[in-house]
């Protein structure tokens, strides 16, 4: 009996890993991931807090430690772009920014929609949406400040359909594309008030 619901376990496990896909909310422009030329790098620093908004407002910050989730898709957007000499963490660089990301939902609302597509074997689908919200204060070694707010979110459906959609749409490679385009957006806003020298692509 145990060994059968061992199997049973596994099976669910396995049905909810290749029935479930992710999508972008597509509330910021699409900005392409092309490397600019004729542009002067410069050093740029960074820190970085997170958190995620729970069900009436409160905040849960993230543990010291294990940000590098939200950390890793803004260093590959920012060296990806080959602006910078060099990308760091700390203070000091000729261009600084202060980065806060917030991951916020109704918990509830996805733990319910989740639970009834699972029970169902995901005949019935359920979904869950994370909310994304940025916030980066930049600021030049001469003084020039600026700060941004920007948002995105990203859905993810559990249904058994879209088995055919997984391979192309799972969380773990829907996530990064959306952040990395935020900060692509970011590097665009801040070239555009001076903050980051202008490129010539």
């Amino acid at each position: 009996m145990k060994l059968i619901r061992t199997l049973l376990s596994l099976a669910g496990v396995s049905l909810l890993a290749t029935s479930c896909a992710s999508f972008s909310g597509n509330k910021l422009p699409q900005v392409a991931d092309t490397p600019a030329t004729n542009v002067k790098k410069i050093p740029l620093t960074y820190t970085m807090t997170s958190g995620r908004g729970n069900t009436g407002g409160a905040r849960t910050e993230t543990p010291a430690g294990t940000s590098t989730h939200f950390a890793k898709p803004m260093v590959d957007a920012f060296n990806k772009s080959e602006r910078f000499s060099s990308v760091s963490q700390g203070k000091g660089g000729a261009v600084h920014v202060d980065v806060d990301v917030l991951n916020h939902g109704n918990a509830g609302v996805a733990f319910a929609s989740g639970f009834i597509s699972g029970f169902s074997l995901f005949t019935i689908p359920g979904f869950g949406t994370d909310h994304f919200k940025l916030t980066a204060t930049a600021r030049t070694s001469s003084g020039k400040s600026r700060q941004y707010i920007l948002e995105d979110s990203m859905t993810t459906a559990f249904w058994l359909p879209l088995i055919v959609a997984a391979p192309f749409a799972s969380p773990t490679s829907v996530y990064p594309k959306v952040h990395e385009n935020m900060y692509r957006n970011l590097m665009l806003n801040m070239e555009r008030d001076g903050i980051l020298p202008k490129a010539g692509n």
